[in-house]
């Protein structure tokens, strides 16, 4: 699974999911979101992009950093502090911070902690396991998609469709109600990718809710620029810049969403006659 995109559009959407699997309870948790903003950073300096940053609207509050780990990566908790020290030296290198680590399961945390051990005893590093985090009864919509990563292929479709009835009740604004259907759709087409959206759809039960007319064009420039590249990245940057332009967002917001250079967002939006 491409977890870096699907886990910003939940952290960006659903803020207080990421103080819940620090163990608050929810009402913590909401308050906690409060003060924080959430950001994909990149720092410049060092062409290093941090998966997501919470930044707290008021000094005396920890910078937290968060990185999620899905493959074997051997200097994890290496890059997390570089990016971290990165960003108090360009900023302000009293602030407090802590640096979590969201591994699919325990067996993906590197073995060699000795140089991060006091950190990580310290608790100002922190790795955190999805296979492990307890299932909490009637938890929030952010918290339960973060369950449905994890359901296996049989028990998945049935959970995605709870869950897009409890989106649908529980969620006044449209373009995000609209946009977590959709991650949710994500997640289970990543799961059963033997079929086809048609079939995901139909085993969802919901409409399809990218019939706009921007989605279908740039659908089809991300499918062309993906054949002359030889690629299937164009197509997947087609279907993430009609996503986003149809929610009315500008064509930087969309490349910072994405991690693109405007330019090429500029360059699709236009030749689908987007903004």
């Amino acid at each position: 699974m491409k977890t870096d995109s699907l886990f910003y559009r939940l952290f960006e959407s659903n803020s207080e999911t990421f103080f819940l699997l620090l163990g608050m309870s929810v009402e913590e948790a909401t308050e906690s979101a409060a003060h924080y903003e959430y950001h994909a950073l990149e720092l410049k300096d060092t062409s290093q992009r941090v998966d997501g940053v919470f930044l707290p609207k008021e000094a005396v509050l920890p910078v937290c950093f968060l990185e999620v780990q899905f493959y074997p990566l051997p200097n994890v908790y290496a890059g997390l502090l570089a990016k971290v020290y990165t960003y108090l030296k360009r900023h302000d290198p009293t602030q407090p911070y802590c640096g979590v680590v969201l591994f699919a399961n325990r067996g993906l945390e590197p073995k060699g902690l000795a140089p991060y051990q006091p950190l990580l005893d310290a608790g100002l590093v922190r790795p955190l396991y999805l296979e492990e985090i307890p299932e909490v009864a009637n938890a929030p919509l952010g918290l339960s998609i973060l369950y449905l990563i994890r359901q296996s292929e049989i028990q998945g479709p049935a959970a995605a469709r709870s869950l897009i009835a409890k989106a649908k009740a529980e969620v006044g604004d449209e373009a995000l109600r609209a946009d977590l259907i959709e991650l949710i759709e994500t997640i289970v087409i990543y799961k059963l990718s033997h079929l086809s959206r048609e079939e995901i759809q139909a085993m969802l039960q919901i409409l399809d809710i990218r019939e706009s007319r921007v989605y279908q064009e740039a659908m089809e420039e991300g499918e062309k620029k993906g054949m002359e590249k030889g690629e299937k990245k164009g197509m997947e940057k087609g279907f993430a810049i009609a996503r986003l332009a149809a929610q009315k967002k500008s064509a930087a917001e969309i490349a910072a969403i994405l991690k693109l250079d405007v330019e090429l967002v500029r360059q699709v939006l236009a030749n689908v006659g987007g903004n």
